[in-house]
């Protein structure tokens, strides 16, 4: 090739690796695979009336699979058709719109969505429309979930760990066998760098095609790769082996300066987007880098000088660079074994390693590296009497073996801490209701939907919309109407947000709540939560038109900003109806929740929720759909109604 033909392709390869770098600039910080934390309708939950979309939150941001993002399926096979999806909650929630009918029965909901990571996950739930949840609870299958197309993405890594391992190996054992006069053969690196860019277009094609080849080649999405994190990565990797590809093939010996800043740009793409990054945004990739250049070295220089070997036969030159490899080698595996290590410890802990999938394939991997090491140092003994030709031939096979299960674990999903905080609050999952209270100076609004609860603590701020920032605390006690108590887990999900899974009976529900927050005074409140809820809009109009038809009315209120302090006396006001609607959070009609019950003195009790102002009122009304009592619970202070109406001696008490 002339001297100006390869000035271009490296002129021209470096043009590409600027790209490649823009790229990498532009990426985000990477988390392990996406995990389905809720959805709406609930995961093997029951919703009154057919539900106009499904929402779908991940612990992650993710990027939708296109028309497969959300397939619906009826019991008897039939597809429902949606819309197309979009996201919210900065990327880690997709919302599908329903576009056919869902009559009454049970619903599958298939999904899929690329995580940060660049594997599509999958996964499927059930939920039923109308009373169907019995036959729900009878298979309780729960949400499943998986990699789609695991098995290929696996192969596909493990190709593309090896041609890292043929190219970067390769070189380095060259150089080590060219110290010793030994220039034959060449390593493999035409053939490691064609490996590596047919593995890295695959996995830029599994995700066009939402983890299949087939509809990558043929039906891809052109916004899973350039929408996400994930395409993008995956658009910079195969451009890194693109250079490389270019670089070998047309520029002769002049390729390797920029075919290594390619492939290091590729080794840092892994880094990027592997397991550890989950768990650390800087020491994840560093460790996940430097792990995967060390393994790669060490097993490609080790296969390149066993086909040295073999041609000369293990003569005393070839035992010469064996014993200077074995030098280098003893230096890369203590870098694999250390970044190894300190990766597993962010992933998981000790009690992980045979309770889970991800701790079985890392255990099999460090058995693996075990026996490498074992038979690195058989080999090290035995090289001073003789060659020993298999111990090493083994050894460099069962390097490719850590390559495969290093690729496998790049499908498998890590141990989740089920105690972990949630990145915000779920949705509710259907009707919904919100009652409050306060704990001395703490306001507390708890939001029931079906199969959670939600609690948000306040403590007093002039600022709602930017809260002080302070450390807060609760637990929770539930007692059902059948007089059960037990202790209910809390998980955080914002700053003064808790989130648990409740299964709600029938009747009363009381919550118990512990709440404390830095710098104020905390102690306990007990909500009382009726369930089933029971939206009730229309109850809410008649209460508002009853009231404004009141000409004049007596009402006695209470003010505190706390629970423990001394009461102050309640201030007595003469009002019309307008002008005590006029200032009510209802005074439209409106209420984001409403939910009807009777008490215990057979009164119609009308329950509202403002869950975004963290507001919560309680209105009992009379025969005439008046208000005779409320309670109104906000987050800095909380005020006792009563109201005395002149046609009537009917008067409630606080």
């Amino acid at each position: 090739m002339c001297p100006a033909s390869a000035r271009r392709v490296v002129r021209l390869a470096s043009a590409v690796l600027l790209v490649v770098a823009g790229l990498l600039v532009s990426a985000t910080p990477a988390q392990a695979h996406a995990v389905l934390l809720f959805a709406s309708p609930a995961i093997e939950g029951a919703v009154p009336t057919a539900p106009k979309e499904i929402s779908l939150v991940f612990d992650e941001p993710v990027q939708a699979a296109g028309a497969r993002t959300v397939r619906i399926t009826s019991g008897s096979g039939r597809s429902v058709p949606v819309g197309a999806p979009s996201r919210g909650e900065s990327g880690r929630q997709l919302i599908v719109p329903v576009r056919g009918p869902l009559s009454a029965g049970v619903y599958t909901v298939l999904w899929q969505a690329t995580a940060q990571d660049g594997d599509v996950m999958g996964g499927n739930y059930r939920f039923a429309v109308g009373s169907a949840a019995a036959d729900l609870s009878a298979d309780g299958s729960g949400s499943q979930q998986q990699v789609s197309g695991a098995a290929t993405t696996a192969v596909l890594r493990w190709v593309l760990f090896a041609a890292f391992s043929l190219v970067l190996g390769g070189l380095v054992g060259e150089r080590v066998a060219a110290r010793h006069g030994i220039t034959a053969p060449r390593p493999w690196v035409r053939a490691g760098v064609v490996s590596g860019l047919v593995a890295a277009l695959g996995l830029m094609v599994l995700i066009a095609g939402g983890g299949s080849l087939i509809e990558g080649i043929f039906t891809p999405s052109g916004s899973a790769l350039w929408g996400g994190r994930a395409g993008i990565l995956a658009i910079a990797e195969v451009a890194a082996w693109l250079v490389a590809f270019m670089t070998v093939s047309v520029a002769g010996r002049r390729w390797q300066p920029a075919a290594l800043a390619a492939l290091s740009a590729g080794v840092v793409i892994e880094g990027l987007r592997a397991h550890p990054a989950a768990a650390s945004d800087v020491w994840g990739p560093v460790l996940t880098t430097v792990h995967l250049a060390a393994a790669a070295v060490w097993g490609g220089a080790l296969v390149h000088l066993v086909r040295v070997g073999a041609k000369r036969r293990w003569d005393r030159a070839f035992r010469a660079a064996l014993a200077s490899y074995a030098r280098l080698a003893l230096a890369l595996l203590v870098a694999v074994l250390l970044t190894g290590t300190l990766s597993g410890l962010l992933l998981l802990s000790p009690s992980d390693l045979l309770a889970t999938d991800f701790g079985k394939v890392l255990v099999l991997k460090l058995a693996l590296v075990a026996v490498i090491c074992g038979l690195a140092l058989a080999a090290r003994r035995r090289m001073v009497r003789a060659a020993p030709r298999a111990l090493v031939r083994v050894e460099a096979t069962a390097l490719v073996a850590v390559l495969a299960a290093t690729a496998w674990l790049s499908v498998t999903q890590p141990p989740q801490d089920e105690n972990a905080g949630l990145p915000f609050a779920p949705p509710a999952a259907g009707a919904a209701i919100t009652v409050g209270g306060r704990a001395d100076q703490i306001g507390i609004a708890a939001t029931a939907s079906a199969g959670q609860v939600v609690l948000r603590l306040t403590a007093p701020t002039t600022d709602l919309e930017r809260p002080d920032s302070r450390a807060y605390e609760a637990s929770l006690r539930l007692a059902d109407a059948a007089g059960r108590t037990r202790t209910v887990a809390l998980r955080g999900c914002g700053e003064g947000c808790f989130y648990a899974p409740i299964t709600w009976k029938k009747g009363t529900n009381l919550l118990t709540v512990r709440a404390a927050a830095e710098g104020w005074g905390g102690g306990k409140e007990t909500l009382k939560m009726m369930w089933p809820v029971r939206p009730d809009s229309a109850q809410l109009t008649r209460t508002v038109k009853a009231m404004r038809s009141v000409k004049a009315f007596t009402l006695h209120e209470q003010v505190a900003s706390d629970t423990t302090g001394t009461a102050m006396a309640p201030t007595r006001l003469e009002l019309s109806g307008d002008r005590f609607v006029d200032s009510e959070p209802y005074a439209q009609s409106r209420a984001t929740q409403t939910s009807r019950f009777t008490d215990a003195e057979g009164r119609t009790v009308l329950a509202l929720g403002y869950p975004g102002e963290r507001l919560a009122l309680e209105l009992t009304l009379d025969d005439h759909d008046r208000v005779i009592r409320e309670t109104l619970v906000a987050p800095n202070h909380i005020i006792h109604r009563s109201f005395t109406y002149r046609d009537t001696s009917e008067k409630s008490g606080d």
